[in-house]
């Protein structure tokens, strides 16, 4: 019981900080195109996805309407994918902060920065270590007779279709709430 309060208090946490930088981005593309849209994509858009597709995989699952090797696969190849951006974005994030400390002399800035690179190893730690198993389990479920190709690719596109349009909604508010004057 105390597991299942803790991975429901991680998705809706993973969810708030998704919508907190796609509307952060949507502020920055304002000024810098090219930040902003790195922001929103690895910042925003694919934790987004991640959070919903394993969302949608563990109803669906729980429910019965996709096979066990379909909700194996689904569970390791979002690792696979998603947790490779998440650690890119904790670098890009790590790297932001600290170039921002060290402008600003901040020290809080700077606490920011130990944070992010802290949790960016961790990160890295742990996607480095469920690598191979996660590997593992996506070949064993394609190779399995009940893996359903079109379940897969349902679920991915109906999770991305989810995560984009929440966290584009978030981008145009903060870029409509930006402090640049910007028209589109």
């Amino acid at each position: 019981m105390l597991g299942l309060i803790f991975a429901i208090l991680i998705v809706v946490i993973d969810v708030v900080i998704s919508l907190w930088n796609s509307y952060n981005s949507g502020q920055i593309y304002a000024t810098n195109k090219a930040l902003g849209s790195i922001f929103y994509t690895l910042g925003g858009f694919f934790p987004m996805s991640y959070m919903v597709t394993l969302l949608i995989t563990f109803i669906a699952g729980y429910l019965g309407y996709i096979s066990l090797s379909t909700f194996q696969f689904l569970f390791s190849f979002s690792f696979l994918f998603f947790g490779l951006t998440i650690v890119i974005w904790g670098v890009i994030a790590t790297v932001t902060t600290g170039m921002a400390a060290l402008k600003t002399r901040d020290w809080k800035a700077g606490l920011l920065t130990v944070f992010n690179a802290v949790v960016t190893v961790l990160d890295a730690w742990e996607y480095i270590s469920g690598f191979y198993s996660a590997w593992k389990e996506v070949r064993r479920s394609i190779d399995s007779s009940d893996f359903s190709v079109l379940d897969v690719l349902a679920i991915l596109a109906l999770a991305v279709g989810i995560g984009f349009v929440v966290t584009y909604v978030a981008f145009r508010e903060g870029l409509r709430n930006s402090r640049v004057a910007y028209r589109y």
